[in-house]
């Protein structure tokens, strides 16, 4: 047994760890070790003693650029609540040559053995395939560090191995297991992978979610879990969810993420009304939402379907209390950065080289960001990020903006051009009120030639839209008219004429209006 432990585990030639556990345990479950490295090669010796239980030994895959076997490390967010036989169902049903061993620190190796020495970049290209399509390990070997081998102290060994159902097993039947399961690292290349599918379209779902679909949740923050999940819900029915339908949902998910479920009333009152509220649907992501830390990889998450898919850097957070007005004309976007309240127009977001000048009025200098090899830019999901979590300033309300411009240019319109009544003179260049409705009336090139060299409109069109024109196929026999109704600042009455002051007739300032008034 010793010499086919040897063979299997062959590694680097060089030098070897010796391992003993501290006797603390994280908080999440896990035993702690400290590690020695040795500079000898791996002898029968030294595995007989590990065996034995006198020195537990880490060995490393490489031998230069080449090794002969790999190993996913299964690191559970919680040790004592996980389940390793959802682990080892799922490379069951995925018929993937893995052999499963406890670890020393209560998780699981999932090693893969090789006929052969092969590059350790192609084991590590077959391996990376599966563990992002099943388990979304953080340690993936090799990885130029020695991992601990198994059955250490094999007659009373916590650190075993496990058969295909889940069956704790001897060192001789996992020696049996793993030489059934050598395979050549071509064949492997070539491999097809089976759909796990424990949940329809699960292999679209963001890997944080799979996770918890695998493992659940002791921690904190199972607010913002829940919200993922309905954003997952949400997306998965492109938003069509009833609110009763996405709180049955949340129910649910929060009976199979949590091992201490959230209360319904809060599900209700605080995550189903944020999600029915939200202006974006985004996921909670690192790094704002540090703690989800262990369950996230933004990276496999981005090409998944039902993932983040491409998203604003992670400056992003920096951001603060956005807002935005507008007028006619143009709008502004106003936020907090580096402690600076700062204002931008559309022109300033242009690109990055217009964005840098204008943040150095602020005395900030923008740093470019790093394009990505594929996908959108960062700045320009950054600048999308600011647009849509933009909300309006509470001081410069679009609409209220908007009437007031709509009173001044129309005022400033029929002062020049208004006649009452008389329908005739629409041709000639005039606007012509109804006396009776109070709607004006007027031809298009009236109100264009009144627009020409003023910086109201880009567009006659977007004038017309924006000052609340309609069209009139005829009116009073003119074909082509537009109307709009008269604002409220105009009153038209009938001027009255002064009357004209009497020939001859005395006033106060002549002496004979006195004459006699006054006498002693």
């Amino acid at each position: 047994m010793i010499k086919d432990l040897l063979k299997l585990f062959e590694g680097d030639p060089t030098q070897y760890l010796v391992t003993s556990l501290t006797g603390e345990v994280t908080e999440r479950g896990k035993r702690e070790a400290e590690c020695i490295t040795i500079h000898e090669p791996v002898t029968e010796e030294i595995w007989k003693n590990h065996i034995e239980g006198v020195k537990r030994i880490g060995i490393r895959p490489e031998k230069g650029d080449k090794a002969k076997w790999g190993c996913i490390d299964i690191d559970p967010r919680n040790y004592s609540n996980y389940s390793s036989k959802k682990y080892i169902d799922l490379i069951k049903e995925a018929n993937l040559p893995l052999v499963v061993t406890k670890s020393k620190s209560g998780g699981l190796h999932l090693f893969l053995f090789l006929k052969d020495w092969a590059l350790v970049t192609d084991i590590l290209e077959v391996l990376n395939k599966w563990n992002n399509k099943y388990f979304d390990s953080d340690e993936v070997f090799p990885m130029k560090k020695a991992m601990n081998m198994p059955y250490f102290k094999a007659d009373a060994t916590t650190e075993h191995g496990y058969d295909d159902d889940g069956t704790p097993i001897l060192l001789g039947r996992f020696i049996e297991i793993a030489k059934a399961k050598i395979k050549d690292i071509e064949d492997l290349k070539e491999f097809k992978l089976k759909e796990y599918e424990p949940e329809f379209e699960y292999s679209k779902f963001p890997p944080c979610i799979q996770n918890l679909i695998r493992e659940k949740w002791s921690g904190n923050h199972r607010n913002d879990i829940l919200f993922n999940a309905g954003i997952l819900a949400l997306k998965q029915h492109e938003h069509k969810l009833s609110k009763e339908e996405l709180f049955n949902i949340l129910k649910e998910r929060n009976k199979q993420f949590f091992a201490a479920p959230l209360p319904e009333n809060e599900i209700q009152t605080s995550i189903l009304k944020s999600l029915t509220s939200a202006k974006e649907y985004s996921f909670k992501c690192p790094p704002k939402y540090g703690a989800l830390s262990p369950i996230c990889n933004k990276e496999v998450c981005k090409n998944r379907p039902l993932g983040i898919g491409a998203e604003a850097p992670d400056i992003v957070n920096d951001f603060k209390d956005i807002t935005y007005s507008r007028d006619i004309k143009s709008i502004e976007y106003s936020f907090n950065l580096n402690d600076e309240f700062i204002t931008v127009r559309p022109e300033d977001m242009a690109d990055e080289k217009a964005w840098r000048k204008r943040l150095l009025n602020y005395k900030i200098y923008w740093k470019t960001l790093p394009r990505p090899r594929k996908g959108p830019s960062p700045f320009e999901m950054l600048m999308s990020h600011i647009v849509m979590n933009a909300v309006e300033d509470n001081e410069s309300k679009w609409l209220d903006v908007l009437n007031e411009q709509q009173y001044d240019i129309l005022k400033k319109f029929f002062e020049d051009h208004l006649e009452v009544d008389d329908f005739a003179k629409i041709k000639d260049g005039f606007v012509i009120m109804d006396s009776k409705t109070k709607n004006c009336y007027f031809k298009q090139v009236t109100l264009k030639k009144f627009l020409t060299g003023k910086k109201y409109f880009n567009t006659s069109k977007e004038a017309m839209k924006l000052l609340g024109c309609k069209k009139l196929e005829y009116h009073e026999g003119e074909k082509n008219v537009w109307c709009v109704e008269m604002p409220e600042f105009v009153e038209y009455k009938k001027v009255k004429t002064k009357p004209k002051q009497e020939e001859n007739k005395l006033s106060e300032l002549d002496d004979e209006y006195h004459t006699g008034k006054f006498r002693t």
